[in-house]
C-alpha cells in the first residue's frame, strides 16, 4: 500500500538503488563513495494516461548514522534530482483534458548499508503546463510532496547474497502526501497513514543489459509488495548501481528508467595529486623528451656563441 501520486515515483527511484550477487558467488554490496552518482532516462506514468519522460540523478552526498523512526541504521544519504517533460491527459472539473508541460523533481532519500533499502524518502515534485480544452488554452500548475519513512523488525535481505535467495522483509511504513492542482480551480489532497509492510526479494537471474551508458553484465532482483506492484532492478557491479529499472502496479508497466551516465570511484584507476598512474606514465614521457629537447637546443646555443674554434698557427 503506498500513497496516491508519487507512489510510482518512491518505487521507481527506490528501486534504483538494489543490488545483488553473482551467479554461484557471494558478492558484497558496492562500495559507495560521496561524488558517486548515476543519471537514468525514465518514462512514468504519473497518473493513468498521463506521462513523465525526462531524466533523474541519484547521488552520493554523505554517509553515517541516522535514525528513522527510532531505529538507527548506518545509512547511505542521496540526492535525487530530475527534469524533462509532461505530456498525456489529466482529469479534471472539465473531464478528461489534454495536457502538456515540464516537470521538476527534487528530494532526497537514506539507504541503510547493509541492504541498501530505503529508510526514509522525501521527495517534490513541480509541473507547469496547459490545459488544451476545446474553447481556449488554461495553464495549470501541479504540485507534490511526498514523505516516506520506513523502520524493519524483520530485515534478512542483505549483504552478502547469492542467486536464488528470497527474503521477506517485515516493518512499518509512514507516509504524507499533499498534491495540489491548480488551474483556475484549486484542487487539493491530502493522505497520511502508517501501515504495516512486507516487501518479498527475490535474486532471481544472471542477465545483460543495455543501456544508454553501455552493455552491462547485470542480476535481476524482484521486489514485490503486498498490493501487488512490483520492480525489477537490473545490477550492473561495474557501474554500482542499476543498468535498468522497471516498475509494474501489478498488471502493466509504469515506469522505466536506464542507465544514462555514471560515476562509480570504487573501480577508478587510483590518483595521485589528481592523476592516474598512466597519466603519469604519459607525463613522465612528455617530461623525459621536453628535457632531451632542452638540452640538445641548449649545445646548439652554446656553440653558436662560442663561434668558430681556431687551431694553432703552424710553425716557421
Amino acid at each position: 500500500m503506498r500513497p496516491a501520486a508519487l507512489a510510482v515515483f518512491v518505487l521507481a527511484i527506490s528501486s534504483l538503488a538494489g543490488t545483488t550477487a553473482a551467479s554461484n558467488e557471494v558478492v558484497s554490496g558496492p562500495r559507495l563513495t560521496v561524488g558517486d552518482f548515476w543519471t537514468y532516462h525514465t518514462n512514468t506514468s504519473l497518473a493513468a494516461g498521463f506521462f513523465l519522460d525526462g531524466e533523474i540523478t541519484l547521488g552520493v552526498s554523505s554517509q553515517g548514522p541516522v535514525t528513522i523512526e527510532g531505529a538507527s541504521y548506518d545509512a547511505v544519504q542521496m540526492s535525487v534530482t530530475g527534469s524533462g517533460t509532461a505530456a498525456g491527459t489529466f482529469s479534471t472539473h472539465l473531464g478528461l483534458t489534454p495536457a502538456s508541460g515540464r516537470w521538476l523533481l527534487t528530494g532526497e532519500e537514506s539507504l541503510e548499508s547493509a541492504g541498501l533499502k530505503v529508510v526514509s524518502s522525501v521527495l517534490d515534485l513541480e509541473a507547469n503546463g496547459t490545459f488544451r480544452t476545446s474553447s481556449l488554452p488554461i495553464p495549470f500548475l501541479l504540485s507534490v510532496q511526498n514523505t516516506t519513512t520506513f523502520r524493519f523488525f524483520d530485515d534478512p535481505w542483505r549483504f552478502p547474497a547469492e542467486i536464488g535467495n528470497t527474503s521477506v522483509v517485515t516493518g512499518q511504513m509512514n507516509f504524507s502526501e499533499d498534491s495540489r492542482l491548480f488551474y483556475g480551480f484549486q484542487n487539493q489532497t491530502h493522505t497520511a497513514g502508517r501501515v504495516w509492510w512486507n516487501v518479498s526479494y527475490a535474486l532471481e537471474t544472471a542477465i545483460a543489459v543495455d543501456s544508454p551508458a553501455g552493455h552491462f553484465d547485470a542480476y535481476r532482483i524482484r521486489e514485490t509488495t503486498p498490493d501487488g506492484s512490483y520492480a525489477l532492478s537490473y545490477y550492473a557491479p561495474a557501474t554500482g548501481n542499476d543498468a535498468r529499472t522497471e516498475s509494474y502496479n501489478g498488471t502493466s508497466r509504469v515506469a522505466t528508467n536506464e542507465l544514462v551516465s555514471y560515476r562509480y570511484q570504487a573501480l577508478e584507476p587510483r590518483r595521485f595529486l589528481g592523476l592516474t598512474a598512466s597519466q603519469w606514465g604519459i607525463v613522465g614521457i612528455v617530461t623525459a623528451v621536453a628535457s632531451s629537447t632542452t638540452v640538445a637546443v641548449w649545445i646548439r646555443i652554446r656553440r653558436r656563441s662560442r663561434g668558430p674554434e681556431t687551431g694553432s698557427p703552424p710553425r716557421g
